[in-house]
């Protein structure tokens, strides 16, 4: 019961995380394309609120730890896919706070041209997403 409530919030977590930092690229490539009719009112529109669910990446692999720690089949962190899903995860946190979360400030901020961290958010979102469906395959697949 508790592994499977442990699994369902990492589940949770993850998707509504990850989905956030995806829904960010996209007006990430609004703010790059300004000349767009719309492009600046809905860049605005967007960057106002906090995007705090972008957060919730930070906490799938602690949820995802403490529900493989409680499996009924009993825990191997040494698995291939733990270790290795750990690792994406890591490239993903890094995206998240060293890049997506930057230029959402940037962009947030006005100052300076959007375009060029729009371009940046872009891209880090989409190997974040990238990231999210490798660590996906490796959990539902769970290679030896």
């Amino acid at each position: 019961m508790v592994f499977d409530a442990l699994v369902a919030l990492h589940v949770i977590c993850a998707v509504v995380g990850f989905g956030a930092v995806a829904i960010t690229g996209v007006y990430g490539a609004t703010a790059a394309h300004p000349q767009r009719p719309g492009a600046a009112e809905e860049t605005a529109r967007y960057f106002s609120a906090g995007g705090r669910a972008e957060w919730l990446v930070l906490a799938v692999p602690f949820i995802g730890a403490a529900a493989l720690g409680v499996r009924p089949d009993g825990a191997d962190f040494g698995e291939v896919w733990v270790v290795a899903a750990a690792a994406i995860w890591l490239v993903a946190a890094a995206l998240l706070v060293g890049v997506v979360r930057p230029a959402e400030r940037r962009i947030r901020t006005g100052g300076a041209p959007a375009a060029p961290a729009g371009r940046r958010l872009m891209w880090a979102s989409v190997a974040s997403d990238v990231l999210f469906l490798a660590a996906l395959v490796l959990m539902i697949g769970q290679p030896a």
